[in-house]
């Protein structure tokens, strides 16, 4: 079933007519057709529907009383969304959600939860049968002790309401007039029980209204003078024999309970005789004598913060046992503790899992649990006092002062502390939870590196996961986290390649600007030398200059294999950083004394210094790589008139 907003509704209302009217004009004229009911489209799915106890429209087989008339739009819609659909009909609970108590689906608007739509089996289309439907919310234990009252046997609805009622918990009449509907205080069995008094009301102070395990219904915990019969002791008969308290009640408890003396912490209504505040006078479920269960009393004078604030809460503190770590009425410490704070906190808490190892927290070590953490709850994770980045760099300054850095590793960034820290104790320097030896704290993070360099060759220090040669572990001032300025940090291992750049004339730019990453991988490449790509790759990503001949033209075959045939990737005493001075370098591949080499030269053997005067080093437009201007007499391989005596043969 699907529930739908009133402005969706006339949404779908609206479409489905300008449908309608949009497939009458196609036919040329409007068509008027009757429209099917429900039923006559879904008889099977009718059918079912009218087994035991039926719901009127369904019996009526008037489904669009719930329903929109779907048409050419498929699904089942509600009119309105319930608790208004019901209401439309059931005006009577419309009326009984408005009462002083409400059933919580009722105030929820939530009919379906204990009601069928269509059929049912059982009267008023419940889900289940009587007490059963009642025992799917509430707890069976609580209404089969030993001793059951007889109208509980009978069924919940002998005396609450179903839906709303102007009595407490839904209450046919007030508790007292309801137990003498049926219990005659003025009968001498009635009398007999109740030390020859009439009662009047207030039956459910000692009498569980539903089960008990005592006689009588008497409830768990009695105070003694009721247990006894001594009414007297605390009560005088009054006019038309009416009981009166002897004084105040709560001066009447001091006369049995002693006042100990004052100590360093006292529970205000304890100190102020204020002992019905939290305990009821005659009988009640819970230890003590408590008004209300323990994980209620202290709530109604103590509530929770903001359950929107909330991040953490303690688990007795969760689940109300406040009694597990204070005191009801005074203690010799501090907010009623019923153990020192350190000593409290191991009740629980294993010792020797959070003070007691090779490196221990200080404040673990001193059993101050309370810096760090709250008792209650927080509005950070782990009850922490503050935020874990606020709260550890409040003690830990250098670390603080790290956060001004250029580069923060992420965790350090974010103040999650614990990733890579114990927040108690452990078996490392630092509490770390992992050595960094193997790299076995880093990689636990960063596990695609690790997967990465399965496949290719690894630079040194990574190889030996030897993360820290290189990074800070919370923050630098270069960039990932590097603990020196990347190419200063290379050249520090690299010692032999920092003496040849000092040495040059000419250092390549990347080299002078201390820009190792420019060309090389700092963990490892499928490349050699660490390369982020295969040469000339590499450097035709700055030098795109030097390919422009080579799809359209012919190319220098040393220069699309190995820029570093003719270059040093570093730095050189020649410009353009090649490794020999002109004409030298030329003659490593070409034999500049070949009768060849000189007959295509004019005869004219070259001089050692004017190889690039003619050719351009990487390509050319055409074979012999010349430029693409010549001058006029050099074009037509004229030489002599310029050069008459270059006869070098």
């Amino acid at each position: 079933m699907i529930f739908m907003s009133g402005k969706k509704i006339k949404f779908l209302f609206g479409l489905a007519c300008a449908l309608s009217l949009l497939v009458s004009c196609v036919a040329g004229q409007p068509v008027r057709q009757a429209r099917k009911s429900c039923v006559e489209c879904h008889a099977d799915i009718a059918a079912g529907y009218k087994q035991g106890i039926v719901h009127k429209p369904v019996q009526e087989d008037n489904c669009e009383a719930c329903h929109l008339h779907h048409g050419m739009i498929g699904g089942v819609y509600l009119r309105q969304n319930p608790p208004e659909q019901c209401f439309g009909c059931h005006g009577q609970q419309a009326e009984e959600s408005k009462k002083k108590s409400v059933h919580r689906p009722v105030a929820d608007g939530r009919c379906v939860s204990c009601h069928e739509v269509h059929n049912s089996a059982n009267a008023g289309l419940l889900k289940s049968p009587g007490a059963e439907l009642c025992f799917t919310c509430h707890d069976r234990k609580q209404f089969a002790r030993a001793n059951v009252h007889a109208p509980v046997k009978e069924g919940c609805s002998g005396c609450h309401v179903n839906h709303g009622a102007d009595e407490n918990f839904l209450l046919k009449q007030n508790a007292d007039s309801l137990c003498l509907s049926c219990h005659q205080n003025d009968q001498a069995a009635f009398l007999k029980s109740h030390r020859e008094y009439a009662v009047q009301g207030k039956c459910v102070q000692c009498h569980s209204p539903h089960s008990s395990d005592g006689p009588h219904l008497l409830k768990a915990v009695m105070h003694k003078p009721v247990l006894d019969g001594d009414c007297a002791a605390c009560h005088l008969a009054g006019a038309a024999g009416k009981l009166q308290l002897k004084g105040d009640a709560n001066a009447g408890c001091v006369t049995c309970h002693k006042d100990a003396g004052k100590m360093i912490s006292q529970h205000k209504p304890y100190a102020q005789g204020s002992c019905l505040q939290c305990h009821a006078p005659h009988a009640s479920e819970y230890k003590a004598m408590l008004a209300v269960a323990p994980e209620k009393v202290c709530v109604g004078c103590h509530p929770g913060g903001e359950k929107s604030e909330i991040k953490s809460s303690h688990d007795p503190f969760a689940k109300g046992q406040c009694l597990s770590c204070h005191t009801g009425h005074r203690a010799p410490r501090a907010s009623l503790l019923v153990l020192d704070a350190a000593q409290l906190c191991y009740t629980c808490h294993e010792k020797k899992m959070y003070s007691v190892g090779t490196v221990t927290h200080p404040p673990a070590a001193a059993g101050k649990c309370l810096d760090c953490h709250k008792s209650h709850e927080s509005g950070e994770r782990n009850l922490l006092v503050k935020s874990e980045k606020v709260l550890c760099l409040s003690c830990h300054q250098k670390s603080a002062g790290e956060m001004g850095s250029f580069s923060l590793h992420t965790p350090f960034a974010n103040g999650e502390c614990s990733r890579c820290h114990a927040s108690h104790q452990g078996e490392r320097k630092n509490l770390l939870k992992e050595s960094p030896a193997g790299g076995r704290l880093c990689l636990s993070c960063h596990k695609t590196l690790e997967k990465q360099g399965e496949n290719m060759a690894l630079h040194a220090p990574f190889a030996k996961k030897d993360c820290e040669s290189c990074h800070s572990p919370h923050a630098g001032n270069y960039i990932y986290n590097m603990k020196e300025n990347p190419g200063r940090q290379c050249l520090g291992c690299h010692g032999e390649t920092e003496k040849k750049i000092n040495a040059a004339t000419v250092v390549h730019a990347p080299v002078k600007d201390l820009n190792c990453g420019a060309c090389h991988l700092a963990h490892g490449s499928v490349h050699q030398k660490n390369l982020s790509r295969k040469q000339p790759a590499l450097c035709l990503g700055c030098h795109q200059e030097v390919a422009k001949y080579w799809q359209d033209g012919v190319a220098h075959d040393p220069a699309t294999k190995e820029c570093t045939t003719c270059h040093d990737p570093h730095a050189a005493m020649q410009k353009g950083i090649v490794k020999e001075k002109g004409g030298l370098l030329c003659a490593r591949c070409h034999n500049l004394t070949e009768t060849r080499f000189i007959a295509v030269h004019q005869n004219i053997r070259p001089g050692n210094d004017s190889c690039l005067k003619c050719h351009d080093p990487h390509g050319g437009p055409a074979k012999g790589l010349l430029f693409p201007v010549s001058h006029k007499p050099f074009a037509e391989g004229q030489c002599r008139p310029c050069h008459p005596g270059e006869d070098r043969k």
